[in-house]
């Protein structure tokens, strides 16, 4: 059972409140310099967040009823009340708490029709977000074996494993920007900024992240049967990241300047070409 409950309602206030923690979030999150755009953009009536003790996964969201479930470590005092000071998480939490923030923002555009009120980089989102369901995460290759990476096997997947892939390639990448540039950057976010030394040092572990497969997607299959097999199912790398969502991700999503998008997609497309191409959807 959860052990205590959010509802984003109030906007009004910028202290802690476990009710209504969305100010909150932002003023912590404005005051370290960590990315808040993309959170602004979303109605603060919308998220709901628990705290649970989970032992599975450190954190859960659940599009159905836009709920965030995060690990009792994430509250303040581990109590279960608050979210915990940003400045006092460790860099994994922080990037664990984006990824799921990441998912809400996601699960938020589809959410309504909201018309008029999305902005014209909401849009933008949307726009890739759909384009990409409609062929790169939707037929793919599997590994089957995650240990075996040559191993694969074509899957044409259904509309809720393929909002999943998507949803995770985004969110997985996401975290690791957030947990690299607080390691790059010494928890300095607000002082420091891109020098030539410190992209050079980013592109080299996204370099590594990325043959590493550290930063493929994943669903958990719909189909109850396969769920027996394989609690989760890990894309191939030719339906991994694409230089366009990368570019997306840092720019319009994260905020990043020009130099570290033009550094990291070109990390991506010189993966490519050493690659097999995703399937075709022709």
């Amino acid at each position: 059972m959860p052990i205590q409950a959010w509802s984003a309602e109030d906007t009004t206030s910028s202290r802690p409140n476990p009710r209504h923690p969305w100010p909150a979030l932002l003023q912590q999150a404005d005051t370290q310099g960590l990315p808040t755009g993309f959170l602004k953009h979303i109605d603060p009536k919308f998220v709901t967040v628990h705290f649970e003790d989970l032992r599975t996964y450190a954190a859960e969201y659940h599009p159905h009823d836009h709920t965030m479930i995060l690990n009792l470590r994430l509250s303040f005092n581990e109590a279960g009340g608050a979210l915990a000071d940003l400045a006092r998480m460790t860099h994994h939490d922080v990037a664990l708490l984006y990824h799921e923030l990441l998912h809400a923002y996601l699960d938020y555009l589809y959410a309504t029709d909201h018309g008029q009120a999305l902005t014209a980089e909401d849009q933008k989102v949307l726009e890739a977000a759909n384009n990409q369901m409609a062929c790169h995460y939707r037929f793919v290759r599997i590994n089957p074996i995650r240990q075996l990476k040559g191993a694969t096997e074509l899957r044409f997947l259904s509309d809720q494993d393929t909002w999943e892939v998507m949803n995770e390639t985004w969110a997985v990448f996401v975290g690791w920007v957030l947990w690299t540039k607080l390691e790059l950057f010494q928890d300095h976010l607000t002082t420091k900024s891109w020098t030539p030394a410190l992209i050079e040092q980013w592109t080299q572990r996204l370099r590594d992240a990325v043959h590493s497969g550290e930063l493929l997607g994943y669903y958990e299959p719909d189909d109850p049967e396969e769920r027996q097999i394989a609690r989760k199912r890990f894309i191939a790398p030719s339906n991994g990241l694409t230089p366009q969502d990368v570019e997306l991700l840092l720019t319009t999503v994260l905020g990043e300047p020009p130099e570290l998008v033009q550094a990291s997609t070109a990390v991506f497309e010189q993966y490519q070409t050493t690659m097999e191409p995703a399937p075709s959807c022709d």
